[in-house]
């Protein structure tokens, strides 16, 4: 049997369409990740750390304890020095000493009765003599002194008393750097006391024994 032209399109149709394509391939989309843009907040910069100043007490001298006293300037004496001449005492020794605020000499005597004194401060390592108005040589050590006169035979053998056996020159390293006996006239005695530089001082009469005192500022 012959078949029609139509019959086999008709079934080569049927056929196309009960057989099955193949899928195309299905790529997932992949959903990029939102970008985050990060804005760095500035932090605080860091406090400086406070370099600790060293205190004055730490690292300086330690402040004085010693109170000022006395006078650098003008002289002192006693009330009418001059005149209060002491015939009833003579000199036994002299010597220094050092203390925590003030270096020290004292004239001690023999004897009763309280000397007139005058103490003159002197730029200089020099002064007139009381006898001869010459100035003093050598000069005292230091550069500074004091003139010292005391209403008293140091020798006592003007008044016969014993002579002086003390020692007439002393040396330190303080602030007084020198004390001399200079010489004694019509019985007033003169000393003199070599400083390290013009400083204050004072000075006192001191019993048992008598002695003259006078004290030099160092603190």
């Amino acid at each position: 049997m012959r078949r029609s032209p139509y019959a086999v399109l008709l079934a080569a149709a049927m056929l196309a369409g009960c057989t099955s394509s193949p899928e195309p391939a299905v790529t997932p989309s992949v959903t990029p990740a939102p970008t985050v843009t990060v804005t760095a907040t500035p932090s605080a910069p860091p406090s400086p750390t406070a370099t600790p100043s060293a205190s004055a007490s730490a690292t300086g001298s330690p402040a004085s304890d010693c109170a000022t006293f006395g006078t650098e300037v003008a002289g002192a004496s006693s009330p009418d020095w001059a005149s209060d001449l002491a015939s009833g005492l003579w000199g036994v020794t002299q010597r220094l000493g050092v203390h925590e605020c003030y270096d020290r000499w004292v004239l001690e005597f023999a004897g009763e009765g309280e000397p007139g004194w005058q103490v003159t401060p002197r730029e200089a390592r020099t002064f007139p003599q009381d006898a001869s108005g010459e100035d003093l040589a050598p000069p005292l050590a230091g550069s500074a002194s004091l003139e010292i006169l005391v209403g008293a035979w140091v020798d006592g053998t003007a008044i016969d008393r014993p002579g002086y056996d003390g020692p007439r020159t002393l040396t330190g390293s303080g602030a007084i750097r020198e004390a001399r006996m200079v010489g004694a006239f019509e019985g007033i005695t003169q000393v003199g006391l070599g400083l390290d530089q013009a400083r204050p001082y004072r000075v006192t009469w001191l019993e048992d024994p008598p002695r003259l005192v006078v004290d030099v500022y160092t603190g």
